[in-house]
């Protein structure tokens, strides 16, 4: 999971969460839940796409700037009305695009060994290496 909620609050806050989400009766004053889960997997599920052609998944470590991608992607799906050119939240939407597609053409990489292609062979020059003789046991028997 990129996006989760515990992320989404941190990094835009419970209100803008709120005005994002709640735009139906009845006006509880609360994160509609549905709503906010129903973009957060819409994002996750985008990143995955661009990422996985090119890294396996799940992601073992998941880099803290596909979080971000990934709350930048659930707040342009929760959002419901239109989007100026000059709207930060389309904006940020869009820079996110342009990050995955260079991550999905291998121009930008999250580290470790994209798919289909295995980790290098660790080395060392510490290495012991042991030679066993013959194993005569005397007048051609054991």
């Amino acid at each position: 999971m990129y996006a989760t909620v515990k992320a989404m609050k941190l990094k835009f806050g419970e209100r803008e969460l709120i005005q994002l989400t709640e735009t139906e009766p009845p006006y509880l004053g609360e994160i509609n839940m549905d709503k906010l889960n129903s973009a957060m997997n819409e994002a996750n599920s985008e990143i995955d796409a661009y990422v996985g052609s090119r890294y396996p998944l799940p992601l073992q470590v998941i880099p803290p700037f596909l979080i971000e991608i990934g709350c930048n992607l659930a707040r342009y799906y929760a959002v419901t009305g239109d989007l100026s050119e000059n709207d930060s939240i389309k904006n940020r939407y869009e820079s996110s695009i342009k990050t995955l597609t260079k991550i999905s053409k291998g121009e930008l990489t999250l580290g470790g060994s994209p798919a289909g292609e295995s980790k290098p062979v660790q080395t060392s020059s510490n290495n012991v290496v042991f030679a066993v003789g013959r194993r005569d046991f005397g007048n051609g028997g054991w």
